[in-house]
């Protein structure tokens, strides 16, 4: 009886402490986001790039895990030429993906609508869109982001994220889905196409949900956020993150950023994520001139690098809506072969050694 006591003491110890357990870990916050966007990373494996970790060669992706990187994000082109960096086509991005996957990162799919760069001085319609009415042109929105979702869940890369859109401050697929033209503002029709893609991307998860992210370009300038962001509730634009990039030269100081975060954090529900940030590691910095910002807040230096991101990281935190932080091109290389230019803002050097950066994030 003594044993039979002992043993059912015992049973009852387990299944409340492995309850207290369970308890503990369903309360436990999502992971802070550290991410790369990886999108080059397969064209620079295919044209023969090595990284290197002092001074052995290495799996890149397993080495940015190694680092704090959870996520990997990758950008989709419609019908890419495949030409240098303009190959991020379908298949392209469902290999790569597999990799992001295998390396036991998440995923968050760049939807760019465009068969090149989307960015804010470019947002090229897609060629095969070229002569559509606007109403099917809206169809092809949705029934294009529905079936890539389809394919990337078929091929077992199902992201878990989605970016709807690149720095689309003004607008997308243009001319049709452009806000700016004519002296005009034209939310409805940029509006009416972003709902398009936003449900399009919705119906091919069905009842599994996923977390739609906006991504505009203004990480310093809050008027511009504000407004932008005020039009998105106007017209019901349904999302669940906010997407900011932000980079000194470019987008302000610091302090400028932390406007925008609290600004945001005060006015907002959704949750935030600098979805794009990098810096010069290789000793050059741009000069200012009309669109360039005379902003260095470190010396674009190995050191100076690492320690923009420190600095970065340190102010994300303190904003509990601050949800990640992705690097843009951390895995770039120099490769002539590749036709793709090497950015000093790369986490290798150009001999594909990695820098200190790529450190910064590990805790």
């Amino acid at each position: 009886m003594m044993l039979k006591s002992i043993i059912k003491t015992s049973l009852f110890l387990m299944v409340i402490f492995g309850m207290s357990s369970c308890s503990k870990n369903q309360e436990q916050p999502e992971a802070f986001m550290i991410g790369g966007d990886f999108s080059i990373l397969k064209k620079m494996e295919d044209s023969g790039g090595v990284y290197k970790h002092e001074g052995r060669a290495v799996d890149a992706l397993s080495l940015f895990a190694e680092n704090g990187y959870n996520y990997g994000r990758v950008r989709l082109f419609h019908t890419p030429n495949m030409e240098g960096p303009v190959c991020n086509s379908l298949d392209y991005t469902i290999e790569l993906s597999k990799k992001i996957k295998t390396s036991g990162m998440k995923l968050l799919l760049n939807f760019h609508y465009s068969d090149t760069w989307a960015d804010p001085a470019h947002q090229i319609k897609p060629k095969a869109w070229e002569n559509l009415t606007f109403d099917v042109l809206t169809d092809s929105v949705y029934q294009y982001s529905k079936a890539v979702i389809e394919a990337m869940d078929k091929a077992g890369v199902l992201p878990d994220m989605v970016q709807v859109g690149n720095e689309i401050t003004p607008g997308f697929i243009w001319p049709d889905g452009q806000i700016w033209k004519d002296g005009t503002e034209d939310w409805q029709s940029f509006c009416t196409l972003l709902k398009a893609g936003i449900d399009g991307v919705k119906a091919a998860y069905g009842n599994r949900n996923i977390p739609i992210m906006i991504h505009i370009d203004r990480g310093g300038d809050q008027a511009a956020t504000q407004k932008f962001f005020e039009k998105m509730v106007q017209y019901g634009i349904q999302f669940d993150l906010i997407g900011l990039s932000y980079y000194p030269w470019w987008h302000g100081t610091f302090d400028d950023l932390e406007k925008n975060l609290g600004w945001l954090s005060a006015n907002y529900q959704q949750d935030i994520v600098i979805v794009e940030t990098a810096y010069y590691a290789n000793g050059y910095y741009p000069e200012p001139d009309e669109w360039v910002l005379d902003i260095q807040p470190f010396s674009p230096t190995e050191q100076g690098q690492f320690d923009f991101l420190i600095a970065l990281d340190s102010i994300a935190r303190q904003y509990p809506k601050v949800k990640g932080i992705f690097y843009w091109k951390p895995d770039g290389l120099k490769i002539p072969e590749s036709n793709v230019w090497f950015i000093g803002r790369s986490l290798f050097d150009e001999n594909g050694n990695a820098l200190k950066g790529i450190t910064a994030f590990k805790y």
